[in-house]
C-alpha cells in the first residue's frame, strides 16, 4: 500500500514545497496542534480557530485541536483523525474539537481522549482507537444528549427543532440524556435507532427514521505517523506529525 507521505520526495526533488502532503513540526511550530487531516470535500468545509480566524479546507488540509468544522446547506466532507476515527459530515453541520489526544506508545486503557460537540447538523463515524482501547475517554456532547461508544460505527442527525436521532451500524454506541431522568440507551440490532427530542427525553426506535435513511459515505483511510520516533520523543508520546493512507 502507498502512502501519499512517499511522494513528498518527488517535490524535493523538483523544488516544490507542498503544503499539505506531510506535516512535521519543529521546535517552534506556526500552528495549533494537528490532530487530523481532510480525507474529501463535496462542497465546502471551513474551519474556524479559537481566535476566530478562518479557513477553507480541502482534501489533505490539516485539522487542529479546537477547530471548529463547518459545512454549508451543500456539502458534505470527510476527515480522519490521528487514532485513525474517520467522520463524514452532512451538510449544514457546526462541530467543534473540545478536547483531543492520542498517545500510541501508551497503554491501552489510557492512550488518549476525545471529547468533541456537536452544535448542529450531524454525521457518521467509525471510530478509531480511543473509543475501541478507552472508550471512557470519549464523548461526543450534543445540546440535549451525550453520546458514548465502545468500537462503533453509528450516525446522528441533529435538527434544528432540537431534536436528535441516532442511528447504529456496528459496535454499542449509547445516547445518555443530559435532562435528570431522561434515560439512556444503547443502540444494537434489536433497537438501532433512538430519538431525543428537545427536552432530552430519550426513546428507542426499531425503525428508520427519515432523517436517517441516507448513509452517508466513508472512504477507508488511515493515518500514519511521519517522522514518527523524533516527534513522539518530542511530544511526549502523542503523535503529532503524519501522513495520510489510503
Amino acid at each position: 500500500m502507498k502512502t501519499i507521505c512517499m511522494m513528498i520526495i518527488a517535490f524535493f526533488i523538483t523544488g516544490f514545497l507542498l503544503e499539505g502532503i506531510c506535516f512535521a513540526d519543529d521546535n517552534n511550530p506556526p500552528l495549533p496542534t494537528p490532530i487530523g487531516r481532510v480525507v474529501w470535500v463535496k462542497g465546502t468545509l471551513t474551519a474556524i480557530m479559537p481566535n476566530k480566524e478562518e479557513r477553507k479546507l480541502q482534501r489533505l488540509s490539516l485539522i487542529f485541536l479546537h477547530d471548529t468544522l463547518i459545512t454549508d446547506g451543500q456539502s458534505y466532507a470527510q476527515v480522519v483523525f490521528t487514532d485513525n476515527t474517520l467522520m463524514t459530515f452532512r451538510p449544514d453541520t457546526k462541530f467543534f474539537i473540545k478536547e483531543y489526544s492520542y498517545n500510541p506508545r501508551a497503554k491501552k486503557s489510557g492512550i488518549g481522549k476525545s471529547i468533541m460537540s456537536l452544535i448542529e447538523g450531524g454525521f457518521r463515524t467509525i471510530t478509531g482507537l480511543i473509543a475501541k482501547n478507552s472508550p471512557q475517554d470519549y464523548q461526543v456532547n450534543t445540546p440535549v444528549a451525550t453520546i458514548g461508544v465502545r468500537g462503533t460505527d453509528y450516525t446522528v442527525a441533529l435538527l434544528k427543532n432540537g431534536e436528535m436521532y441516532v442511528g447504529y451500524y456496528a459496535g454499542q454506541p449509547c445516547v445518555k440524556s443530559k435532562e435528570q431522568g431522561g434515560g439512556e440507551v444503547c443502540l444494537d440490532t434489536k433497537t438501532p435507532y433512538a430519538e431525543i427530542n428537545s427536552s432530552g427525553t430519550i426513546t428507542g426506535l426499531a425503525q428508520q427514521p427519515e432523517v436517517l435513511k441516507e448513509k452517508l459515505e466513508i472512504t477507508p483511510t488511515t493515518l500514519s505517523p511521519f517522522n514518527n520516533g523524533a516527534n513522539l520523543m518530542r511530544n511526549g508520546g502523542t503523535v503529532s506529525s503524519f501522513c495520510i493512507t489510503q
